[in-house]
């Protein structure tokens, strides 16, 4: 049955036969089978996810909350089924007024194979996707725009069985589109509207009926406003809240958050009322007078009190969160250097990335500003530098500055953002190696931190130092660096895990050993160095199922060299902190008395602020961490959850305060609106 209307010229006698074929009844009966069956395929997938990653199920998770996770997910179902049905119901109304004929086949017919076609791409990327990034399309998927595309198709390619995910897909879609378009075909030929629908009223009142129904599911909701991306945290439980969204939703919100914070609308993202300088007040009350943002971000050094170090490296490595550091997993092995390093200098525990992915991170380290998703390294506003870049603050205090890092300088525009706010001297993978050691995203990091012991001398240097080691496709020969994995595989903590998971792990590993021998050589070579070493993000590799908002939120931050050893004859309280308060830690601690600078973090040593940092997507103190989504969620540093208090309530509001004015000063500049 190739179409729903007849394929031979009928004599004059059948036409009226002919024209209850045409009947538009039939085309909306054939428009229902297919909204249902695409409503059918969403619902089916998220039951996929369910199945598939169950694991990342919190223990607490009841019937009810499942019940909650289909039935919100099955409003954001009905919205994108609505809207991708439209085009054929829009012509099935138009056939009440004039039949399209075989031409309404034809275009439904397309519809079900392009659409069935993507939904299979889209499908197996987003598994692939929440294997990877432990949730559907997010802000990551933004890489593909901004990111190096041909280090991301390449790592895929060694990474998964792609061929054999395309055959198989491509099998499945095809049957698929074939039982699809039979299935609409066939309803739509077997159903004989009731006399009763040729009358006019009825015919009034049952398209009234069927628009109404239509307006409901391009809403997805019967209720005053349309269903809304805050409708899908309602099971109580990360996971599921996470595969209430089918990757269609999901794909929609990333765009329209990530233009909204492009556009003029961004600031009302974090600040609803708009008002700048309020924020300014609230947030830093010394500077209630000053004329511009700047103003407010003065900063007087107290002056040093330890032998100002020789050269000053900020090591930032790739993936390196906190949770192998902590002691349940220390019989790991995986961070015992750096953790060695930690507990001879100083080891802030309580410590929080400024972005969720290594671009971001970068920029907030970079340019000072908080992390406030507008691609600070894209903003022509801020292409002229800015007065609270790290570099020139170094520069000023005698350092040259320095950057490194392991992959290509093009990647992220990453060699001129850094020539553009003050780096004078700045090392890209092609420059390291003449030809790339590791894979398509840097060189190894021992070639790395060889390269920068290597070209490092007696002038005073400042160099923010990137590593790339530890990133798929982790494909480090860790078998010639030492690395041994059966401990891994007798150790109960590791029962279950895939050998592939062993080797990420072997990785951290890697990258821990690589890290330690740099800054031993380095202080045995250069008499008086210190050293700062944190992660640019959380690395998605917790082996626990279902990882604490510590685990899957922090990193660590190390303080190590004669400075820091001298700090802790003192008693420090417990610190916390994140990447903003970095460069002040460091300026105080070689800036003479009196030696101005501006910054939005503050120094973790000054007793008379308060112990927390503010994350991208947290804020945390020395005992507790919260999120700063909707709803919050707030829990100790061991996992255990909290009720989200008035402190907690506080701290949020200045998270949004301070990213507030990321935002405003990254793409309006200083001067107050």
């Amino acid at each position: 049955m190739d179409s729903i209307h007849t394929a031979a010229a009928a004599p004059a006698s059948a036409r009226p036969t002919r024209a209850k074929e045409n009947s538009p009844w039939k085309q909306l009966v054939a428009d229902a089978v297919l909204w249902l069956v695409f409503l059918t395929l969403l619902t089916a997938f998220r039951g996929f996810l369910l199945w598939n990653f169950r694991t990342q199920l919190g223990s607490s998770v009841r019937g009810e909350a499942l019940l909650r996770c289909f039935r919100t997910g099955l409003r954001f179902d009905i919205c994108v089924a609505t809207y991708i049905v439209l085009p054929s119901f829009v012509l099935s109304l138009i056939g009440f007024c004039r039949s399209l004929g075989r031409w309404h086949d034809r275009v439904r017919r397309w519809l079900t194979r392009i659409v069935l076609g993507l939904w299979a791409v889209a499908f197996v990327c987003d598994t692939g996707y929440f294997a990877e990034y432990g949730d559907q399309f997010n802000s990551w998927i933004l890489g593909l725009v901004y990111d190096d595309r041909g280090a991301i198709f390449s790592t895929i390619w060694k990474s998964y069985p792609v061929v054999t995910l395309t055959c198989c897909s491509v099998a499945a879609a095809a049957l698929v589109i074939w039982a699809t378009n039979r299935l609409w075909l066939t309803a739509a030929c077997k159903f004989k509207p009731p006399e009763i629908f040729n009358t006019k009223r009825a015919r009034a009142a049952m398209l009234a009926a069927i628009l109404g129904l239509a307006i409901v599911g391009l809403r997805g909701s019967l209720g005053p406003r349309p269903i809304q991306m805050k409708d899908a945290a309602t099971t109580g439980d990360n996971f599921l809240n996470k595969i209430v969204f089918n990757p269609f939703s999901a794909l929609r919100y990333v765009v329209s958050e990530h233009l909204t914070l492009q556009g003029a609308a961004g600031l009302k993202t974090f600040l609803p009322d708009g008002d700048v300088k309020a924020a300014a007040a609230a947030l830093f009350p010394a500077g209630v007078e000053a004329r511009n943002l700047d103003e407010c971000l003065l900063r007087a050094a107290p002056g040093a009190k330890t032998p100002r170090p020789s050269h000053i490296f900020l090591v930032v490595m790739e993936s390196y969160d906190s949770w192998a550091m902590e002691p349940q997993f220390a019989s790991l092995g995986l961070t015992k250097r750096l953790t060695a390093l930690g507990e001879q200098g100083i080891h802030v525990r309580a410590f929080l990335p400024s972005g969720n992915g290594t671009e971001e991170t970068l920029g907030a380290i970079i340019t000072g500003l908080p992390e406030s998703g507008v691609m600070v390294n894209y903003q022509a506003s801020v292409q002229r530098g800015l007065p609270t870049d790290i570099a020139g603050i170094f520069k000023r205090l005698g350092y040259k500055p320095r950057f490194f890092y392991g992959g290509y300088l093009s990647w992220q525009r990453l060699g001129d953002f850094c020539r553009e706010h003050g780096f004078k001297e700045i090392y890209g993978g092609d420059k390291i190696s003449p030809r790339l050691t590791g894979n398509e995203w840097g060189v190894d990091d021992k070639v790395l931190f060889q390269f920068i012991l290597d070209h490092t001398a007696d002038e005073p240097t400042f160099n923010l130092v990137m590593t790339t080691s530890n990133h798929p496709p982790f494909s480090v020969n860790l078998e010639s660096e030492g690395w041994d994995a059966a401990p891994l595989k007798t150790n109960a903590l590791c029962g279950g895990l895939s050998e592939r998971t062993l080797r990420i792990l072997g990785h951290l590993w890697y990258s821990d050993k690589c890290v330690a021998n740099f800054v031993a050589e380095a202080a045995r070579k250069f008499g008086n160095p210190c050293f700062a070493v944190t992660g640019d993000h959380y690395s998605r590799h917790c082996i626990k199922a279902v990882p604490s908002l510590y685990e899957s939120e922090s990193v660590p931050l190390v303080l190590y060299g004669k400075p820091f050893l001298a700090k802790k004859e003192w008693p420090l309280p417990p610190l916390a902190g994140s990447h903003l308060d970095i460069a002040p830690t460091l300026v105080n601690l070689v800036a003479p008395d009196g030696f101005t600078y501006h910054s939005f973090g503050r120094d973790l040593f000054d007793a008379t602020r308060p112990q927390v940092g503010f994350g991208r997507a947290a804020v945390i103190t020395p005992d507790h961490i919260a999120t700063v989504g909707e709803p919050a969620r707030e829990e100790n540093l061991n996992g255990q959850p909290l009720p989200v208090d008035e402190e907690a309530d506080n701290l949020i509001l200045r998270h949004r305060q301070l990213h507030g004015l990321g935002w405003w000063r990254a793409v309006k500049g200083a001067a107050w609106p």
